[in-house]
């Protein structure tokens, strides 16, 4: 079974790039929409720029990690794209859990 909030259509992407803004941070760029379903959708990306599938994963496992961390004190109702920046492979979850509070507070996503 699929998890329901999880960002996967390339039409809910497509408009979180073109119509979303964005707020960048050392490690982690947070692209958002308001959405009208009242609980987050979140998806988490990590270029070839990034490194290897290892260093990818790793990067998205610690946004994933930092995510888990702040998600009680987002607001609701929002898709959320966040794209791994080069050198986050390299960090600990703790710096990447602050820059991603950085850049949530922001685009005034926290509450």
């Amino acid at each position: 079974m699929l998890k329901k909030n999880i960002l996967r259509n390339q039409r809910d992407f497509v408009t979180v790039y073109n119509k979303g803004k964005s707020q960048g941070s050392k490690y982690v760029v947070v692209l958002y929409r308001r959405n009208r379903l009242g609980e987050n959708r979140v998806a988490f990306i990590a270029s070839k720029k990034v490194g290897n599938s290892v260093r990818r994963n790793r990067a998205r496992r610690l946004m994933k990690e930092a995510f888990r961390a702040l998600e009680p004190s987002i607001a609701q109702g929002y898709d959320i794209i966040l794209v791994a920046r080069n050198g986050i492979d390299a960090t600990k979850e703790q710096d990447v859990e602050r820059s991603l509070r950085h850049a949530f507070s922001r685009a005034t996503l926290l509450n």
